[in-house]
């Protein structure tokens, strides 16, 4: 019996270590440049901190990244569905309750991917963590996170 309680206890034990060091490991990767961006060292991209905190329709979002600007950059894009994949948490909720990486913050469930389909994009819901097409036009609880930069990860495993 004294046995079994031991091995529960290093179980424990391991356990809350390794929730630590994920938990850790979020934290170093993620670093606010200012107020409105953060870069990604796992990835090497750069992202807007926030949303654009409005309902916003696909072409709207491709615009307003176009002409987004933030810490000294011009060159914004909309991300691709697999980037928008790697801030998902899992089961882990930011301070606005999404399931988004800690410090970004989102005003609504679903981001804008570049990724377009035949009549539509693909968004990503931090709601669920899945992929969802929607027509072009659409709005409702849809926002744009604007990214750069190019990955240094292989995005396939997401």
């Amino acid at each position: 019996m004294r046995l079994i309680n031991m091995a529960v206890m290093l179980l424990l034990l391991f356990s809350s270590l390794e929730n630590a060091a994920a938990e850790n490991a979020q934290k170093d990767r993620f670093h606010e440049i200012n107020d409105s961006v953060v870069a990604d060292s796992k990835t090497g991209l750069m992202w807007a901190l926030q949303d654009n905190g409005k309902d916003i329709d696909w072409w709207d979002a491709q615009q307003f990244t176009k002409e987004f600007s933030a810490a000294g950059y011009n060159d914004w894009r909309l991300p691709d569905i697999k980037e928008l994949a790697t801030l998902f948490t899992g089961d882990e909720r930011n301070n606005d309750g999404y399931l988004i990486a800690k410090p970004f913050k989102i005003t609504d469930c679903c981001i804008w991917s570049s990724y377009d389909i035949l009549g539509g994009a693909m968004t990503y819901s931090f709601k669920s963590g899945k992929e969802i097409p929607i027509s072009f036009s659409e709005t409702y609880q849809l926002r744009v996170l604007p990214v750069r930069g190019t990955s240094k990860i292989d995005l396939d495993k997401y």
